[in-house]
């Protein structure tokens, strides 16, 4: 009996190329490679000294195509790209 090794699967395509990028208090994800979604994701803190952080959660968007959140320039703690 001959043993046949295990294949590996081949790793999901992810989107890539991304980038962020701002309009006034709109925070924007886009990914030009790859394949599947990306949305952006912004933290900001509330204007209201004390209260919780915020998160801002864009659209899940294919490649090619723009993912917008709401995203105080005053009082971003973080900003990035979810890509799955």
């Amino acid at each position: 009996m001959t043993a046949v090794p295990a294949m590996a699967k081949p790793a999901a395509a992810v989107p890539s190329q991304c980038s962020v990028s701002r309009n006034f208090s709109i925070a924007f994800s886009s990914c030009l490679g790859g394949a599947g979604e990306h949305r952006i994701i912004c933290f900001y803190t509330h204007h209201i000294p004390g209260v919780a952080t915020i998160i801002g959660y864009g659209p899940g968007k294919p490649i090619g195509e723009t993912s917008g959140a709401y995203c105080p320039r005053d009082r971003v703690t973080n900003t990035f790209v979810e890509v799955h």
